[in-house]
């Protein structure tokens, strides 16, 4: 039986697309761990996902969160939601609701996980192949979905249906495929790059500042305790991209 009131308050404040706004605003948070004392950090995690699974500095866990809180919503890579399981949550704050996004065009989301728990507004970007059951499970859910592609989800298609639903800014924490399918299509206006006490000992920072990936201007470092965050303009050409 589908019942409304086991919608999110912040769902149900969502009552159809809005206006066209402003461009969408795409960034990228990821992290470079390198190697701990115990071995490798764990493959599944990304983002601040990576950073709160971790003994860090309470500083460097407020700026995770406080990231996050600049953004309408958070993108969480659909490997690191089926491996993972995150809530997304963390970043709440009273009078600023937590809004998290995934891509799932296959449904393979299972039922009992936390991003479909309703705890918060969960919007699922889906395809014309997305299973009519799993539809059905996140409609009953009041879990939004937006639908781009035939098997995979077009990203410029989503991003697009996400600014019309009031969500204009997305912090994107996302492992490789997903976040090389951004900057490939031209979608993302800056990088967030977290680098750990260990991969700064292996002389990471120096090669991320002096040879960054094409197309990315350093534009700002930050000291965070042992941890530097370096900053970046996509400054490339633009193009077309689709994930899944």
């Amino acid at each position: 039986m589908r019942s409304a009131d086991r919608r999110p308050a912040a769902a149900t404040r969502w009552c159809g697309e809005t206006a066209p706004g402003p461009p969408m605003t795409v960034d990228l948070l990821t992290v470079s761990w390198g190697r701990r004392q115990s071995g490798p950090a764990p493959p599944a995690l990304s983002g601040l996902g990576l950073i709160e699974s971790l003994a860090v500095p309470p500083q460097v866990l407020e700026f995770g969160r406080t990231l996050r809180r600049a953004y309408d919503a958070v993108l969480a890579g659909p490997n690191t939601v089926l491996l993972d399981n995150p809530a997304l949550t963390s970043h709440a704050a009273p009078g600023q609701p937590c809004v998290r996004v995934t891509l799932d065009p296959a449904g393979k989301i299972p039922r009992h996980y936390r991003f479909l728990d309703g705890s918060a507004r969960t919007v699922i970007g889906i395809s014309r192949s997305t299973p009519a059951a799993y539809l059905g499970l996140l409609a009953d859910r009041g879990i939004e979905t937006v639908s781009g592609g035939d098997a995979r989800v077009d990203l410029r298609q989503f991003l697009a249906a996400l600014g019309r639903r009031g969500l204009r800014s997305l912090l994107v924490e996302g492992g490789g495929r997903l976040n090389w399918a951004l900057l490939d299509g031209g979608l993302v206006r800056r990088v967030h790059l977290l680098i750990g006490p260990q991969a700064q000992q292996g002389g990471a920072v120096r090669a991320a500042e002096s040879a960054p990936f094409g197309g990315l201007r350093l534009v700002d470092r930050v000291d965070l305790g042992g941890y530097s965050l370096l900053r970046y303009e996509i400054s490339g050409p633009t193009g077309g991209a689709d994930s899944g």
